[in-house]
């Protein structure tokens, strides 16, 4: 019978193939956990949500969201909930459905940034932390 450390081990190799792509909203504890990441000529940041963070980088207009190497998606530039500054995030925005626009574990969601609020695909189980 397996032990319970070997059951986790497998279950931790396999949670990606059901899951979001990991590289998308990597979680993180500080914004050098980000670097391998991010396009080349962007910093990481490492944003808040729940009890880690999730990678990212700064921008100042759509434009700077290229580059990221994932040609599925288009990226958007938009603030983040109460965080200061503008944010790279995978778009949804001009989606007829917008929860098939994203990638499974993924939802379309308002940044929630006021006047700056934009549509993204967010990872579900960082949308209900805290």
């Amino acid at each position: 019978m397996p032990t319970l450390a070997l059951m986790s081990l497998i279950a931790a190799l396999l949670a990606p193939a059901c899951g979001r792509d990991p590289d998308l909203y990597a979680t993180c504890e500080e914004a050098d956990d980000c670097a391998e990441l991010v396009p080349e000529d962007a910093e990481g940041t490492c944003l808040d949500k729940g009890e880690d963070g999730f990678c990212t980088w700064a921008c100042a207009a759509d434009a700077d969201c290229s580059g990221d190497g994932d040609e599925d998606r288009d990226f958007v530039c938009a603030s983040f909930e109460d965080e200061t500054g503008l944010w790279c995030f995978p778009s949804c925005e001009g989606e007829e459905d917008g929860e098939d626009a994203c990638p499974e574990g993924m939802t379309c969601r308002s940044t929630g940034g006021g006047s700056d609020n934009r549509k993204i695909c967010f990872p579900d189980e960082l949308d209900t932390a805290g």
